[in-house]
């Protein structure tokens, strides 16, 4: 129980004060001190008694936003004014000779959000209820609040000296030219748009969240101004950033939520960003300020200049603009590549480039999972095998400068690392593949396995997949039908088997004996071979059937077909450049993942992190009739010291890492989390997959599984304005390949789900 001294005509103040039991709280405003009486329970209130230096003028104004919300918006979870027994909204209290105008509220349930990392969902919900305040706030106004002069309004962003010289030089410079440039640029426009009153200061210790973790309401209306519209946006984004967040996909969420209930003008979101840049700046000024003041101030706001600082940085340069564009519903905009360096391409590598994406990206950096482009962009990598464990992994790369600073030479030497490396890999494999032979890519591990194979069997023929890739030598080209236009692949000694494709194929997964039936299918291939005098030399397929589309091949379906190989005379080659090293998540090797143990193993790409190196893994009896009736074998480069280094330095990271069982878990939680996307986006026909080996197929009918083609191409381009690379695949190219470094987490698993839906809802 509190007691106060009060003028005797406040009997509604006396009455409310006898009636409760109340702690008495000190709201640390960072303009001033307003205290509030709470009784925080289901049907409770909050007495707010509130800064004298405003006047009674601005609270009642704030009483009449209120009670305006409440008729307009009835919805919106914001405090309601509890008038006094005569109706009144606002009463006067007397404490000490002090007249302090007195408000009550209704008391709102719920946590703040604080410092906690919301979802994208949630963020989403955030700029959603502050679109609905932000309209819901149009029809009114009061002349207290218009006329009020607030040092947060940003719209007149204008630092003193005496502020600026409480930071930092290099601190005093960014702010300066963030000053320079709102005077310039931003302040016009600004005068020119939608003006309104606005709450102006949401941010997480304003924001409430339910036991679920929905947005509970919003509280604390006691900085309200009219200005801008889009600053209740802008101060609420800035907020709402702390330093290591994913910042570009926190913004997206929020201004996609806001724009559902206020459509923002194209200048208004080109100032979107400096009008955070002004947030943050007057953030730290503020907190500066009332820090040298001696005022009193909470840990919360106490470190509020030095991460609104961090963010500051951040938020430097024109990278997030596309997406701030995007998430308003613009065209993003996103910076073309300079047609210059296009030109040069063309002229010094020929007329026609492959490249990824309608308009291609100039990618100038790489780390872990991103790609940053030349505009400064970044880039969510969720394509990109090769680079294993991490564009530029320190490790890796240290490995290399370290072995290039001390020998690099081949295998015609006794040195330690191919020896080393050698034996690391065929520790994870089945002792009878006890050989290893190095060569410089998967291309020519392939077209080496292949001629070992003629020499063991006497065969030439080859068995491959239906649209199969496994590299661009003249015999690993062979074995690549989808290296070839439709109708164009030709090779009299290859026959295709036809994919074991449960989802789209002839037998579906309720099939009984479906493993055996399609391998079956590959009888007549193998008669035919024999027929026409080939026979089978080797059967070779990718354990995680990419180039198929990532189908998920039935139980027993690899070894049937290992088995059929070896009954015609034939070795069972498994490719192991795009399934191998953890990325099927269950095993070291995707063979292993299908029961198999093959007569040899290939590798490539991801064995260097990038760094060229292969080898063929086998049987010494193989090598052995190989190099009797061919001589010799020698690759100069093959199992070099600097590449078998950045091999070595790989296997180190998995372990370390535990990456394959990354690979498991965060494989699985990116495909419950597709799935999860099924019941809004018909679109979406199947995901499947193993570990970081995702597909998703696209159909414009799931009844008839018709493959969206056309439209897999517009999401992949759409999906790279949302910041988002991925490919396609299978024959038909409708398959989403999300074939990421396996180092990528669940947080990362998050931002590429989120931009799929806003793209699959466009």
């Amino acid at each position: 129980m509190i007691c106060l001294p009060m003028c005797h005509s406040s009997a509604f103040a006396r009455s409310l004060l006898h009636a409760m039991v109340s702690t008495v709280t000190l709201l640390h405003s960072m303009e001033s001190a307003t205290r509030t009486i709470t009784c925080p329970r289901p049907g409770g209130f909050v007495v707010k008694l509130c800064n004298i230096s405003e006047g009674a003028g601005l609270v009642h104004a704030q009483a009449l936003a209120l009670q305006h919300v409440a008729r307009v918006a009835p919805e919106l979870k914001v405090p309601r004014v509890l008038p006094s027994k005569v109706g009144n909204v606002l009463e006067d209290l007397v404490e000490n000779g002090q007249h302090y105008p007195l408000l009550v509220l209704g008391w709102l349930q719920g946590d703040v959000v604080g410092e906690r990392n919301l979802s994208p969902d949630q963020y989403r919900d955030l700029g959603s209820t502050i679109g609905q305040l932000n309209r819901a706030f149009r029809g009114f106004s009061h002349a207290a609040i218009t006329s009020r002069e607030l040092s947060w309004n940003t719209a007149r962003f204008n630092p003193s000296e005496e502020d600026l010289a409480r930071l930092a030089q290099h601190d005093i410079l960014r702010i300066g030219q963030i000053h320079a440039a709102h005077s310039a640029r931003i302040a016009p426009v600004l005068e020119k748009q939608p003006a309104q009153v606005l709450h102006g200061d949401v941010h997480p210790f304003n924001t409430l969240l339910d036991a679920q973790g929905a947005i509970a309401g919003i509280i604390d209306f006691g900085d309200l101004i009219h200005g801008p519209r889009l600053l209740d946006l802008s101060n609420a984004l800035a907020d709402c950033l702390l330093p290591g967040q994913d910042m570009e996909h926190i913004m997206h969420s929020m201004i996609a939520g806001f724009v559902r209930h206020v459509p923002l003008e194209e200048q208004e979101v080109d100032v979107l960003l400096p009008l955070m840049r002004a947030r943050l700046a007057l953030t730290a000024l503020i907190t500066a300020r009332r820090r040298a003041a001696g005022a009193a101030v909470t840990p919360q706001i106490a470190a509020l200049d030095s991460i609104s600082l961090d963010v500051l940085r951040q938020l430097d340069g024109d990278s997030l603009q596309p997406t701030i564009r995007y998430a308003a519903n613009f065209s993003p905009r996103r910076q073309t590549v300079a047609q210059g360096i296009l030109d040069r391409r063309i002229q010094a590598m020929g007329p026609k480039p492959l490249l990824f994406y309608d308009q291609p990206l100039h990618i100038v950096a790489g780390e872990s999972v991103w790609l940053t482009a030349a505009d400064g962009r970044r880039y969510l990598d969720c394509y990109n095998n090769v680079p294993h464990v991490g564009h530029a992994n320190p490790q890796v790369a240290e490995a290399v400068a370290r072995q290039m600073r001390t020998l690099n030479t081949n295998t015609r030497y006794l040195t330690e690392q191919a020896i080393a490396y050698a034996e690391r890999l065929k520790a994870t494999l089945d002792p009878s593949l006890d050989t290893v032979i190095f060569v410089n890519s998967g291309s020519e591990a392939n077209d080496v396995a292949y001629r070992m194979a003629r020499c063991w069997t006497g065969h030439s023929g080859m068995l491959v997949m239906e649209n199969a890739y496994h590299g661009v030598t003249d015999v690993s080209d062979a074995m690549s039908p989808s290296n070839y236009p439709q109708g164009r692949y030709d090779k009299p000694h290859v026959r295709q088997m036809e994919a074991p494709d449960t989802y789209r194929g002839r037998f579906r997964a309720d099939c009984q004996d479906v493993a055996v039936r399609y391998a079956a299918l590959t009888e007549e291939q193998i008669r035919e071979l024999a027929e026409h005098g080939h026979g089978v030399a080797v059967c070779i397929i990718d354990s995680a059937f990419m180039t198929n589309g990532i189908i998920d091949a039935p139980a027993g379906y690899v070894r049937e077909i290992a088995a059929r190989t070896r009954q015609a005379g034939g070795l069972f080659v498994a490719d192991e450049v795009q399934s191998g090293f953890g990325r099927m998540g269950t095993h070291m090797w995707g063979h292993q993942h299908h029961g198999v143990i093959p007569d040899m193993v290939t590798i490539g790409k991801p064995a260097g992190n990038g760094y060229p190196i292969g080898a063929i893994i086998t049987r010494a009896e193989v090598l052995a009739r190989f190099t009797a009736e061919s001589g010799p074998f020698f690759s100069t480069f093959g199992g070099g010291n600097a590449a078998c280094a950045a091999a070595i330095a790989v296997l180190d990271v998995m372990d370390q890492e535990s990456l394959v069982s990354n690979s498991q878990v965060v494989g699985q939680y990116l495909r419950d989390g597709l799935r999860g996307l099924m019941a809004k986006h018909p679109l979406i026909g199947d995901v499947r997959g193993a570990g970081l080996a995702v597909g998703v197929d696209l159909v414009r009918d799931r009844s008839t599984r018709q493959p969206a083609t056309g439209e897999t191409r517009r999401v992949i381009n759409a999906l790279c304005d949302e910041g988002v690379l991925l490919g396609s695949d299978g024959k038909a190219g409708n398959v989403l390949k999300i074939r990421p470094p396996i180092v990528f987490t669940s947080a990362h698993a998050d931002i590429a789900i989120a931009a799929l839906d806003r793209v699959l809802s466009r």
